[in-house]
């Protein structure tokens, strides 16, 4: 059960005593009555007041925020030629968000191209070169072969030998300078070709698009404007999915843990409970407000992102004193239920009252375990009022 703060008390006290100066200025001018000489009012139904174990619950608040939310930005430089999106718009995934001036890309696009072109001319030449040295090479390989022959039989003189050897060794030189070319060649081609999907990939860039299906919820830039390659143009956020971000002190920590349920009422949607489920956790604590973040999906789609909530964080069970929500009547700003003294004597008493259970209501100070507190004919009751038996 609950400990009463002494402030609460006194906040009781005072109003108490303020509803009863209330109720002898009203009556300055009738004769004072006893209870005795006063109407008894028969058939008031009582309940003994007791506690019992319920599940308690932390009140918190928090924000409802999308789950997926993008900054969209460039990856290229240009001018913004259009922009067909505003605030507010739906758009789909792929979806044009602005479309930039991709002139000095193409220019860039055709120089690329044209290097491919003239590589491949090169090529073209190079693999002729290389024919020819090979040719060479062989006919070379051919002659030194027969020559070698001839030497051996000493039918030529060795200054014809070698001659023939060294034009032998040109052939091969220039045979392999020639493959060396041609792989120059190859190379350059290799090079211009990824240049040419590079400037491709630029230009795609030149249009930016939608990362996911969403709404814009901020546009920050115009057309006209000159963008930059991560300049927010627009922010984007994905309407399937939302949750509820709140702040919970450290010392509940204990009691949340990811998958827990917890209740979601919001300001936007009155009477209406979204059962909300605990999705992630953040470890770290605010050192200044000495809490913890949780966020917990939300089933609801179509929300909007900074509508606020509050959140019901179930902490645990603890006894509680309890009572009919009818018993419960407003005083002067107070809340007051009429208890029921040995006598049978009606007695306005303050209480303040704390969670509701269907139709229950907890109170946290004004009563105590064991005593009787009137649950109907509520509106013929006053403080002093005798009761009579009961039905």
């Amino acid at each position: 059960m609950r400990m009463r703060s002494a402030t609460t008390r006194t906040v009781a006290l005072i109003g108490a005593a303020a509803l009863l100066a209330m109720a002898a200025c009203g009556g300055k001018d009738k004769k004072s009555e006893t209870p005795s000489a006063q109407q008894a009012v028969t058939g008031v139904e009582m309940v003994v007041v007791e506690g019992g174990l319920r599940e308690t619950y932390a009140d918190l608040v928090g924000t409802v925020r999308a789950r997926n939310v993008a900054v969209v930005a460039p990856q290229a430089m240009g001018r913004i030629l259009s922009m067909p999106v505003s605030e507010g718009m739906q758009v789909a995934a792929g979806g044009t968000i602005a479309t930039l001036d991709d002139g000095a890309l193409r220019a860039q696009l055709a120089s690329a191209e044209g290097a491919v072109a003239e590589a491949q001319a090169a090529k073209e030449e190079a693999e002729r070169a290389v024919a020819q040295a090979q040719a060479g090479r062989e006919l070379a390989e051919r002659t030194y072969a027969r020559y070698a022959k001839l030497h051996q039989e000493r039918v030529i003189t060795p200054q014809e030998f070698d001659e023939v050897t060294t034009r032998g060794m040109l052939a091969v030189k220039d045979h392999e300078r020639a493959t060396y070319r041609r792989a120059q060649v190859e190379s350059r081609i290799v090079q211009a070709q990824g240049q040419v999907r590079a400037v491709e990939a630029q230009l795609s860039w030149s249009k930016v698009a939608a990362p996911f299906a969403g709404v814009i919820v901020e546009k920050k830039a115009d057309v006209g404007g000159m963008a930059m390659p991560g300049m927010p143009l627009v922010v984007i956020e994905d309407t399937r999915s939302y949750r509820i971000e709140a702040s919970v002190p450290e010392t509940q920590l204990s009691a949340v843990r990811v998958g827990a349920r917890l209740e979601v009422t919001l300001d936007s949607a009155p009477g209406k409970t979204y059962a909300a489920t605990v999705s992630e956790i953040v470890p770290s604590v605010d050192p200044g407000s000495r809490s913890f973040t949780v966020k917990a999906a939300l089933p609801a789609p179509d929300l909007r992102t900074g509508l606020f909530g509050r959140v019901r964080l179930p902490v645990g069970k603890a006894r509680v004193i309890t009572l009919p929500r009818a018993a419960v009547v407003s005083r002067g700003g107070f809340d007051a239920v009429f208890s029921v003294t040995r006598d049978n004597v009606a007695r306005l008493s303050m209480v303040k009252t704390g969670a509701i259970y269907g139709d229950r209501i907890e109170i946290l100070s004004g009563v105590d375990a064991g005593d009787r507190v009137a649950v109907s004919k509520i509106d013929q009751l006053s403080d002093g009022v005798p009761l009579g038996p009961a039905k």
